[in-house]
Protein backbone atom coordinates (compact mmCIF):
# COMPACT_ATOMS: atom_id res chain seq x y z
CA UNK A 1 0.00 0.00 0.00
CA UNK A 2 1.16 3.69 -0.61
CA UNK A 3 2.47 5.25 2.26
CA UNK A 4 0.13 8.43 1.13
CA UNK A 5 -2.93 6.09 1.63
CA UNK A 6 -1.89 4.09 4.74
CA UNK A 7 -1.12 7.00 6.90
CA UNK A 8 -4.33 8.57 5.80
CA UNK A 9 -6.20 5.32 7.14
CA UNK A 10 -3.95 4.64 10.24
CA UNK A 11 -4.83 8.86 11.07
CA UNK A 12 -8.07 8.18 11.76
CA UNK A 13 -6.91 5.13 14.20
CA UNK A 14 -4.82 7.43 16.55
CA UNK A 15 -5.41 11.09 15.54
CA UNK A 16 -3.87 12.70 18.34
CA UNK A 17 -0.31 11.11 18.07
CA UNK A 18 1.15 13.36 15.71
CA UNK A 19 -0.28 16.21 17.96
CA UNK A 20 1.37 14.85 21.25
CA UNK A 21 4.67 14.28 19.32
CA UNK A 22 5.14 17.75 17.13
CA UNK A 23 3.39 20.45 18.95
CA UNK A 24 4.18 19.52 22.30
CA UNK A 25 3.94 22.88 25.31
CA UNK A 26 6.86 25.24 24.38
CA UNK A 27 9.70 27.40 25.43
CA UNK A 28 9.95 26.51 29.19
CA UNK A 29 13.37 25.20 30.36
CA UNK A 30 11.52 21.43 30.60
CA UNK A 31 10.19 21.47 27.06
CA UNK A 32 13.92 23.10 25.25
CA UNK A 33 15.80 20.87 23.53
CA UNK A 34 19.04 22.48 24.50
CA UNK A 35 21.47 20.08 22.66
CA UNK A 36 19.69 20.91 19.27
CA UNK A 37 19.89 24.81 20.52
CA UNK A 38 23.33 24.86 21.59
CA UNK A 39 24.40 23.17 18.65
CA UNK A 40 22.74 25.71 16.40
CA UNK A 41 24.04 28.36 18.23
CA UNK A 42 27.43 27.37 17.66
CA UNK A 43 27.53 26.53 13.84
CA UNK A 44 25.76 30.43 13.71
CA UNK A 45 28.72 31.89 15.51
CA UNK A 46 30.63 29.62 13.04
CA UNK A 47 29.44 31.01 10.52
CA UNK A 48 29.45 34.40 11.48
CA UNK A 49 33.12 34.03 11.89
CA UNK A 50 33.58 32.93 8.49
CA UNK A 51 33.09 36.11 7.40
CA UNK A 52 36.69 37.06 8.96
CA UNK A 53 38.43 33.95 7.68
CA UNK A 54 37.50 34.54 4.37
CA UNK A 55 39.06 33.15 1.26
CA UNK A 56 38.53 32.42 -2.26
CA UNK A 57 39.53 28.97 -1.82
CA UNK A 58 37.37 28.59 1.26
CA UNK A 59 34.28 30.02 -0.63
CA UNK A 60 34.79 27.87 -3.80
CA UNK A 61 34.39 24.57 -1.49
CA UNK A 62 31.36 26.03 0.31
CA UNK A 63 29.67 27.27 -2.83
CA UNK A 64 30.56 23.23 -4.30
CA UNK A 65 29.14 22.17 -1.01
CA UNK A 66 25.90 24.11 -1.13
CA UNK A 67 24.92 22.71 -4.30
CA UNK A 68 26.04 19.00 -3.47
CA UNK A 69 24.33 19.10 0.09
CA UNK A 70 21.26 21.39 -0.63
CA UNK A 71 20.51 19.87 -4.17
CA UNK A 72 21.63 16.16 -4.55
CA UNK A 73 21.40 15.88 -1.06
CA UNK A 74 18.63 17.45 0.55
CA UNK A 75 16.26 18.38 -2.61
CA UNK A 76 16.88 15.50 -4.64
CA UNK A 77 18.01 12.34 -2.51
CA UNK A 78 16.00 13.21 1.26
CA UNK A 79 13.01 15.33 -0.67
CA UNK A 80 12.04 13.91 -4.19
CA UNK A 81 13.98 10.24 -3.95
CA UNK A 82 13.43 9.23 -0.34
CA UNK A 83 10.67 10.98 1.47
CA UNK A 84 7.90 10.98 -1.60
CA UNK A 85 9.25 8.21 -3.53
CA UNK A 86 9.67 10.41 -6.97
CA UNK A 87 11.79 8.52 -8.10
CA UNK A 88 14.24 6.24 -8.00
CA UNK A 89 17.88 6.20 -7.89
CA UNK A 90 20.78 3.34 -9.33
CA UNK A 91 22.26 2.44 -6.43
CA UNK A 92 25.79 3.94 -6.46
CA UNK A 93 23.71 7.21 -7.09
CA UNK A 94 21.27 6.42 -3.99
CA UNK A 95 24.37 6.06 -1.74
CA UNK A 96 25.75 9.35 -2.82
CA UNK A 97 22.75 11.19 -2.35
CA UNK A 98 22.10 9.81 1.11
CA UNK A 99 25.74 11.11 2.02
CA UNK A 100 25.02 14.33 0.36
CA UNK A 101 22.14 14.59 2.79
CA UNK A 102 23.99 13.32 5.77
CA UNK A 103 26.70 16.07 5.05
CA UNK A 104 23.74 18.79 5.27
CA UNK A 105 23.48 18.34 9.10
CA UNK A 106 19.68 18.52 8.89
CA UNK A 107 19.33 14.95 10.84
CA UNK A 108 19.27 10.93 10.14
CA UNK A 109 17.94 10.10 7.07
CA UNK A 110 14.72 8.12 8.65
CA UNK A 111 13.57 10.99 10.92
CA UNK A 112 14.52 13.93 8.31
CA UNK A 113 11.46 11.35 6.04
CA UNK A 114 9.24 10.92 8.85
CA UNK A 115 8.38 14.86 9.61
CA UNK A 116 8.40 15.35 6.22
CA UNK A 117 5.36 12.86 5.79
CA UNK A 118 4.08 14.02 8.34
CA UNK A 119 3.97 17.67 7.42
CA UNK A 120 2.35 16.16 4.44
CA UNK A 121 -0.70 14.63 6.08
CA UNK A 122 -1.15 17.17 8.86
CA UNK A 123 0.14 20.14 6.78
CA UNK A 124 -1.12 23.74 8.24
CA UNK A 125 -3.24 21.50 10.58
CA UNK A 126 -2.78 20.29 14.37
CA UNK A 127 0.21 17.86 14.26
CA UNK A 128 2.04 19.70 11.70
CA UNK A 129 5.38 19.51 12.52
CA UNK A 130 6.38 23.35 11.37
CA UNK A 131 3.15 25.35 10.38
CA UNK A 132 3.29 29.17 10.44
CA UNK A 133 -0.08 29.07 11.86
CA UNK A 134 1.56 28.40 15.36
CA UNK A 135 3.58 31.37 14.24
CA UNK A 136 6.44 32.68 11.72
CA UNK A 137 9.23 31.87 13.95
CA UNK A 138 7.78 28.61 15.05
CA UNK A 139 7.80 27.69 11.43
CA UNK A 140 11.02 28.96 10.44
CA UNK A 141 13.54 27.54 13.19
CA UNK A 142 11.65 27.22 17.00
CA UNK A 143 10.05 23.17 16.02
CA UNK A 144 13.48 22.20 16.21
CA UNK A 145 14.58 23.03 19.51
CA UNK A 146 11.61 22.10 21.61
CA UNK A 147 12.14 18.98 23.09
CA UNK A 148 10.00 15.41 22.41
CA UNK A 149 9.41 12.26 23.66
CA UNK A 150 11.77 9.68 22.08
CA UNK A 151 9.31 7.08 23.21
CA UNK A 152 6.74 7.97 20.21
CA UNK A 153 9.64 8.10 17.33
CA UNK A 154 9.29 3.88 16.71
CA UNK A 155 5.49 4.12 16.97
CA UNK A 156 5.84 6.68 14.25
CA UNK A 157 8.38 5.57 12.05
CA UNK A 158 5.76 2.62 11.56
CA UNK A 159 3.17 4.43 10.69
CA UNK A 160 4.89 6.98 8.03
CA UNK A 161 7.94 5.24 6.69
CA UNK A 162 7.77 1.04 7.70
CA UNK A 163 8.94 0.98 3.54
CA UNK A 164 12.36 3.57 4.22
CA UNK A 165 13.21 1.01 7.58
CA UNK A 166 13.96 -1.94 5.77
CA UNK A 167 16.35 -0.08 3.28
CA UNK A 168 19.97 -1.07 3.37
CA UNK A 169 21.53 2.11 2.62
CA UNK A 170 19.30 3.86 4.61
CA UNK A 171 20.01 1.56 7.89
CA UNK A 172 24.05 2.45 6.80
CA UNK A 173 23.55 6.30 7.00
CA UNK A 174 21.64 5.93 10.15
CA UNK A 175 24.23 4.28 11.61
CA UNK A 176 27.19 6.21 10.63
CA UNK A 177 25.60 9.76 10.23
CA UNK A 178 28.51 11.81 12.42
CA UNK A 179 30.81 9.88 11.35
CA UNK A 180 30.81 11.61 7.75
CA UNK A 181 30.49 14.87 9.44
CA UNK A 182 33.08 14.20 11.43
CA UNK A 183 35.04 13.04 9.14
CA UNK A 184 34.27 16.13 6.13
CA UNK A 185 35.39 18.53 9.39
CA UNK A 186 39.14 16.74 9.49
CA UNK A 187 39.26 16.56 5.85
CA UNK A 188 38.58 20.62 5.04
CA UNK A 189 40.75 21.47 7.83
CA UNK A 190 43.86 19.53 6.66
CA UNK A 191 43.52 20.71 2.89
CA UNK A 192 42.42 24.19 3.87
CA UNK A 193 43.00 24.91 7.85
CA UNK A 194 40.09 27.42 9.48
CA UNK A 195 39.03 29.06 6.43
CA UNK A 196 37.88 26.09 4.96
CA UNK A 197 36.21 24.70 7.84
CA UNK A 198 34.37 27.89 8.61
CA UNK A 199 33.35 28.06 5.02
CA UNK A 200 33.24 24.73 3.59
CA UNK A 201 30.90 22.83 7.05
CA UNK A 202 29.22 26.26 9.19
CA UNK A 203 28.27 28.71 6.80
CA UNK A 204 27.78 26.26 4.87
CA UNK A 205 25.67 24.07 6.68
CA UNK A 206 23.70 27.53 8.22
CA UNK A 207 23.13 28.12 4.32
CA UNK A 208 21.48 25.16 3.61
CA UNK A 209 19.61 25.31 7.11
CA UNK A 210 17.78 28.69 6.20
CA UNK A 211 16.97 27.30 2.68
CA UNK A 212 15.46 24.67 3.65
CA UNK A 213 13.39 26.36 6.66
CA UNK A 214 12.33 28.68 4.36
CA UNK A 215 10.28 26.61 2.57
CA UNK A 216 8.50 25.72 5.60
CA UNK A 217 8.14 29.60 6.40
CA UNK A 218 8.08 31.50 3.47
CA UNK A 219 6.10 29.27 1.27
CA UNK A 220 3.28 28.79 3.63
CA UNK A 221 3.11 32.19 4.10
CA UNK A 222 3.86 34.74 0.33
CA UNK A 223 3.08 33.61 -3.15
CA UNK A 224 0.60 32.31 -5.78
CA UNK A 225 -1.31 29.08 -5.66
CA UNK A 226 -1.96 26.86 -8.98
CA UNK A 227 -3.63 24.67 -7.33
CA UNK A 228 -6.09 24.82 -4.47
CA UNK A 229 -5.02 22.73 -1.83
CA UNK A 230 -6.15 21.99 1.55
CA UNK A 231 -2.95 23.69 3.20
CA UNK A 232 -1.78 26.84 2.95
CA UNK A 233 1.27 26.25 0.61
CA UNK A 234 2.48 29.08 -1.88
CA UNK A 235 4.48 28.98 -5.02
CA UNK A 236 7.55 31.52 -4.30
CA UNK A 237 9.90 32.44 -7.03
CA UNK A 238 12.70 33.72 -4.68
CA UNK A 239 12.50 31.07 -2.40
CA UNK A 240 13.30 28.62 -5.38
CA UNK A 241 15.95 30.40 -6.53
CA UNK A 242 18.27 29.61 -3.41
CA UNK A 243 16.31 25.87 -2.86
CA UNK A 244 17.23 24.68 -5.82
CA UNK A 245 13.15 24.83 -7.06
CA UNK A 246 11.97 23.86 -3.81
CA UNK A 247 10.07 27.10 -3.48
CA UNK A 248 7.17 25.81 -5.48
CA UNK A 249 5.68 24.36 -3.00
CA UNK A 250 2.36 24.77 -3.74
CA UNK A 251 2.86 23.03 -6.70
CA UNK A 252 4.91 19.90 -4.29
CA UNK A 253 1.58 20.15 -2.01
CA UNK A 254 -0.73 19.10 -5.25
CA UNK A 255 1.18 16.56 -6.49
CA UNK A 256 3.68 15.65 -3.87
CA UNK A 257 5.35 12.00 -5.70
CA UNK A 258 6.34 14.38 -8.92
CA UNK A 259 9.92 14.36 -9.45
CA UNK A 260 9.27 17.41 -10.80
CA UNK A 261 8.11 20.84 -8.83
CA UNK A 262 8.43 23.55 -11.64
CA UNK A 263 4.85 23.32 -13.57
CA UNK A 264 4.81 26.23 -15.39
CA UNK A 265 7.48 27.05 -18.12
CA UNK A 266 8.23 30.34 -15.45
CA UNK A 267 8.81 27.78 -12.84
CA UNK A 268 12.50 27.04 -13.08
CA UNK A 269 13.39 23.91 -11.58
CA UNK A 270 17.03 22.95 -10.66
CA UNK A 271 16.85 19.44 -8.85
CA UNK A 272 14.32 18.46 -12.15
CA UNK A 273 17.07 19.22 -14.22
CA UNK A 274 19.65 16.66 -12.51
CA UNK A 275 16.74 14.33 -12.53
CA UNK A 276 16.57 14.63 -16.28
CA UNK A 277 20.10 14.43 -16.35
CA UNK A 278 20.10 11.30 -14.29
CA UNK A 279 17.27 10.20 -16.24
CA UNK A 280 19.35 10.64 -19.63
CA UNK A 281 22.67 8.49 -18.03
CA UNK A 282 20.40 6.05 -16.93
CA UNK A 283 21.14 6.50 -12.94
CA UNK A 284 17.27 7.26 -12.37
CA UNK A 285 14.33 5.67 -13.28
CA UNK A 286 10.55 5.34 -12.51
CA UNK A 287 10.39 8.97 -12.32
CA UNK A 288 7.00 10.47 -11.66
CA UNK A 289 6.06 13.29 -13.82
CA UNK A 290 3.41 16.52 -12.59
CA UNK A 291 0.11 16.57 -14.33
CA UNK A 292 -0.22 20.42 -15.85
CA UNK A 293 -1.95 22.76 -14.39
CA UNK A 294 -5.49 22.99 -14.95
CA UNK A 295 -5.11 18.85 -15.93
CA UNK A 296 -8.36 17.19 -13.28
CA UNK A 297 -6.13 15.47 -10.65
CA UNK A 298 -7.63 13.92 -7.43
CA UNK A 299 -6.93 15.26 -4.48
CA UNK A 300 -6.47 13.52 -0.96
CA UNK A 301 -6.51 15.36 2.74
CA UNK A 302 -2.79 17.16 3.40
CA UNK A 303 -2.57 17.60 -0.06
CA UNK A 304 -1.60 14.00 -1.44
CA UNK A 305 -2.78 12.83 -4.95
CA UNK A 306 -4.46 9.77 -5.15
Amino acid sequence: MHWETMSQIQLSNQPDLETAFFNPPRFRPGHINWQNLVFMVLMHLGASAALFHFSWSGAAVMAVLYCFTGCIGITLGYHRMMAHRGLSLHPVARFVSHLAGALALQGKPFLWALVHRVHHARSDRPGDPHSPLHGTWWSHVLWLVCRRDPAMVGVLQQRYIPDLLKEPVGQFFQRTYGAWNIAMGMVLYALGGLPWLLWGVCLRVVLVWHMTWLINSASHIWGYRNYQTADGSRNLWWVALFTFGEGWHNNHHAQPASAYHGHRWWEIDPTGWVVSAFRIGRLASRVRMPKKPGQRHTEMPGGALA
